[in-house]
């Protein structure tokens, strides 16, 4: 097999001291200088390095500063003012495409996933958030996921609750790593082997496509994940291969959703697989200037 093409994510969110000068946050005289949340996802390929950046304010979740920034020439930082006062949250999706919808489709999907790694932080700001206790921050998030995912789908049977107080966190919040490869197969057709790391799961998928995109083999794993209800997510792991014969042209998520059990499935899995059948097709065409996110 030969490598022909790859993509690499990290997005990350951390806290840290409010940046001195910074005239978008304003501290009370007297007053020590408030933490803000530093939320960055950094994309690079074979084709490009970008990175999207958010100062988030860790009570509110409103923005503060956005940046987006191209490392491979011409190398360019651009502020991003409409998505100042945004909230970091759910629903901000319509906000950041119109903020960034001159900037081309890669930083709008580099600012959600920022956005969603803010969200994912959210469990170790809960006094910040305004919320008494963990518990009560729990019981207030499976209300607002229930049926999103595996676990929020079976919170009846969960044998343990997802707890953060014992492991609280006061610098990085959050880490995310993805990528995908793409690799020619003799005598035609690709393989693509697509992987995810956060700091709760780990999951890793893989399909062989035929040179018209059709898909012939699909298998995977979901190596870690918060809680034993979690894993048994794997049960939708042989519905990879009921994926052979589908046309990954231009995928789309929700149908993909279907097969591998929506909310009662992985939502990261689905990610996954979504994410590489992206990667195929931006491979196939990266040479005739069609290649999108």
């Amino acid at each position: 097999m030969i490598n022909i093409f790859q993509r690499h994510w990290h997005a990350s969110t951390r806290l840290s001291p409010t940046k001195p000068g910074n005239a978008a946050v304003v501290i009370d005289p007297g007053q020590q200088p408030k933490r803000q949340i530093i939320a960055e996802t950094i994309y690079c390929d074979t084709d490009c390095e970008v990175g999207a950046r958010l100062r988030v304010d860790p009570s509110s979740f409103k923005i503060m500063e956005a940046t987006w920034e191209t490392y491979s020439l011409p190398v360019t930082i651009t502020n991003v003012p409409g998505l100042y006062g945004v909230e970091a949250y759910f629903n901000s999706g319509s906000a950041i495409t119109e903020a960034v919808a001159h900037l081309g489709p890669i930083p709008r999907t580099l600012f959600n996933e920022t956005v969603s790694c803010v969200i994912l932080s959210e469990p170790f700001l809960f006094k910040e958030r305004g919320f008494a206790s963990a518990a009560a921050y729990r019981e207030y998030w499976d209300v607002i996921y229930l049926n999103a995912c595996r676990y929020y789908s079976n919170l009846d049977t969960a044998s343990e609750q997802w707890d953060y107080s014992g492991y609280m966190r006061t610098s990085i919040l959050f880490n995310r790593f993805a990528s995908q490869s793409v690799f020619a197969l003799p005598g035609g057709g690709f393989c693509v082997v697509a992987t995810y790391s956060d700091s709760f799961h780990e999951i890793s998928v893989e399909f062989d496509i035929e040179s018209n995109l059709v898909i012939t083999r699909g298998a995977g794993g979901l190596l870690r994940a918060p809680h034993a209800v979690c894993l048994e997510a794997n049960v939708f792991l042989p519905y990879l291969q009921q994926l052979a014969g589908y046309d990954a042209k231009n995928p789309v998520k929700k149908q993909l959703a279907l097969v591998l059990g929506r909310g009662d499935g992985c939502v990261h899995l689905i990610d996954t697989v979504y994410d590489a059948l992206i990667a195929v097709n931006i491979a196939v065409n990266r040479h005739g200037g069609l290649a999108t996110m």
